[in-house]
């Protein structure tokens, strides 16, 4: 049963409930993996920096290369290749000889290591280009990564925007629904001290007030009971100080049975008939006398005949259970109160 709220903070309840900080959460991922992603671009930007200039390099050396090459075939095509019969016959002497075909044989070991290392920096030129292309199409991949999540960020955050707006439009509906509540409660706890003195004698006379009370839904037992009587972290309950953050109390104990079911007087006592109200719905407030009064909220209706001021004796139907007020499924909301202070209805039950 939910009969009010304390009106401070109960919108960062609603914000900080599981839908908020999972969409908070949400958030904080993708802002991490965008800054992931952000340094992966920064870190191939670097490596194909870095590739490219080597890439350059090489690819100046092989053109040095390549001329040098093209000037020795050049050359070739002019001279000819080595004739090593006439280095024989123009040679004047023997170490003229020696040296001629020396210098022959150096110039195509150079030849021949021209064309090694052309070959292999060709291949590196081939390789560096690869690679370059490659890293330059992750870049291009994670650019677009990097789209998507900053669109589903920015999708998010105007979810969260929203989230937040509707909370402050939330937080002006409920301020008003407090002070309904507020007032209510005031005027509900004031009746209940004033019919007190009023039936008070009648209803000792009649049979009540022993402090004796039988259950208020015999057709649904114990283990009907969906919340207990104490605190409680439902934000629209009562307000209590004495009580961990939120600081709300659940002034009853629920018992969830089938809706319409038969609501009986849990003792002796003057009946007075609250339909409508806000937090507790259709209610019946019990006078039973010596200071006992119990309240039974959230019916669908009342038993046909009962009018405020009869006194009806323990047991007799006064009501079937509903939904009514602040209230998520039909329950009855029952409480015990000794000179309207409230009290586990329990500790008379047994539950």
């Amino acid at each position: 049963m939910v009969a009010g709220f304390e009106p401070r903070g109960h919108c960062h309840l609603l914000l900080s409930g599981r839908s908020a900080q999972s969409l908070n959460n949400q958030i904080a991922a993708q802002q991490a993996l965008i800054a992931q992603t952000k340094a992966k671009i920064v870190q191939l930007d670097r490596d194909i920096r870095f590739k490219q200039a080597e890439l350059t390099r090489l690819q100046a050396d092989v053109a040095v290369r390549d001329q040098l090459l093209d000037q020795r075939m050049r050359y070739v095509d002019g001279h000819g290749p080595m004739n090593y019969v006439e280095l024989v016959l123009t040679a004047s002497s023997f170490n003229d000889l020696v040296n001629r075909m020396m210098a022959a044989q150096q110039i195509a070991a150079s030849d021949r290591k021209l064309l090694d290392v052309l070959a292999v920096e060709h291949t590196q030129v081939t390789s560096a280009q690869a690679d370059l292309a490659v890293q330059r199409s992750q870049v291009s991949a994670l650019l677009l990564q990097q789209q998507a999540e900053e669109a589903d960020l920015e999708k998010n955050k105007k979810t969260q925007q929203a989230a937040i707006g509707l909370a402050a439009q939330l937080e002006v509906q409920l301020q008003g629904q407090y002070a309904e509540l507020v007032a209510q409660r005031a005027a509900i706890d004031a009746q209940v001290a004033a019919l007190a003195r009023q039936y008070d004698a009648a209803a000792v006379k009649a049979g009540g007030g022993s402090g004796v009370f039988e259950w208020p839904e015999p057709g649904c037992g114990f283990g009907c009971i969906s919340q207990g009587f104490g605190c409680s972290t439902f934000y629209l309950e009562i307000y209590d100080a004495a009580c961990p953050y939120p600081h709300r109390i659940h002034t009853g104990v629920d018992i969830a049975g089938p809706y319409g079911t038969q609501i009986v007087a849990a003792d002796t006592g003057v009946v007075y008939l609250y339909p409508g109200s806000v937090g507790y719905g259709n209610m019946v407030l019990m006078v039973h006398g010596n200071g006992y009064s119990t309240v039974y909220g959230h019916l669908a209706g009342y038993a046909p005949g009962l009018r405020s001021g009869m006194i009806v004796a323990r047991g007799t139907t006064i009501a079937f259970e509903g939904s009514t007020g602040w209230s998520t499924g039909p329950h009855l909301h029952f409480e015990v109160r000794v000179y309207n202070q409230y009290r586990d209805p329990c500790i008379w039950l047994g539950c």
